[in-house]
This record gives C-alpha cells, sequence and structure tokens, in this order.
C-alpha cells in the first residue's frame, strides 16, 4: 500500500468516525429534547423516528353539534408534530421520538384552539351552560392535564344546562 491511500484511508476512517459520533451525539440530544420540549416544538422526521405510538379518540360536542376535528392538526410543509390529525375522525395520532406523557392541552396547543375547565373552542361556561368531559365514560376534571393514553375515548361536552 503507498503512502497516498494510506492518508485516503486514515481520513476515510476519521471522517466515518466523526460521522458516528455527531449521529450518537445528536440522537442523545433529540432524545433529551423530546422528553422536556414542548410538543409544539418537537419535529418526529418522519415515522422512523417513532419508538412511542398510541391513539386516543377525542369528539367535542358544542350544543347538540358534533364539532369535526380538522385534518392535518400537527402536520405542516415537512413537520411532524409527535400529536397530530390524518383525518376527521377525531383519532389523535401520538408518534413521538421518545417516550413520554403527552397530555390534552398540548393537542390544543398545535391545534390553536381554546381548551380550559371553562371553555372548549369559542365556548364558554356561564349560567346558562356546562362543560363535562369523560374518559372512557367516566367524568374527569382533568381538562388540559388529562394524559393521553391509548384507546382513550375522550368526549367533552359543550350544552345548556337544564
Amino acid at each position: 500500500m503507498n503512502t497516498k491511500t494510506k492518508v485516503y484511508s486514515v481520513i476515510a476512517i476519521v471522517i466515518c468516525l466523526a460521522l458516528v459520533y455527531y449521529i450518537f451525539t445528536l440522537a442523545a440530544q433529540n432524545s433529551q429534547n423530546c422528553a422536556t420540549a414542548p410538543a409544539a416544538e418537537i419535529d418526529v422526521g418522519g415515522d422512523q423516528n417513532v419508538v412511542y405510538h398510541i391513539h386516543p379518540q377525542l369528539n367535542i360536542n358544542i350544543n347538540g353539534e358534533d364539532v369535526v376535528i380538522p385534518t392535518n392538526i400537527g402536520l405542516t410543509s415537512g413537520i411532524m408534530r409527535p400529536l397530530h390529525t390524518h383525518d376527521t375522525t377525531g383519532e389523535i395520532h401520538v408518534e413521538s421520538p421518545c417516550e413520554r406523557d403527552f397530555v390534552l392541552g398540548d393537542f390544543f396547543d398545535l391545534w390553536g384552539k381554546t381548551f380550559t375547565s371553562t371553555c372548549i373552542l369559542d365556548s364558554c361556561v356561564d349560567e346558562n351552560h356546562t362543560l363535562t368531559m369523560y374518559v372512557n365514560g367516566i367524568e374527569s376534571t382533568e381538562y388540559r392535564d388529562l394524559i393521553l393514553k391509548d384507546k382513550n375515548e375522550i368526549e367533552i361536552i359543550y350544552e345548556e344546562t337544564v
């Protein structure tokens, strides 16, 4: 092996080692960021990066009318947030590059809509209206803090008091 070939071999090895170091360092940083960053700041980057994948169901009813939850919440021009929709069924896709708890408030933040213990979208509790949330048929007062779990049926009802 001549000197020129040895030099190129050493350069190739150094580049490969630097690349491996960079990839592992970046992966560790992304994992740390995923564990603490708001959902709106996480870009999953594609299905190949998903390590946590669940599907809760969200249904909203305001004054007897079902609200259509739009397609592509959390999906924009090449960016996939860990909470998103693919259609109007109300199924929330939680697809994250790390396993962690996401809450219902994270989804509403990504959607850009109001949700608190007293307001849903543009409808707020007053002397004539109530807001109730059910998870799997059981009333819940967790509202924004509800941890999303696989196959949970979440129903939010804003209605006129009787």
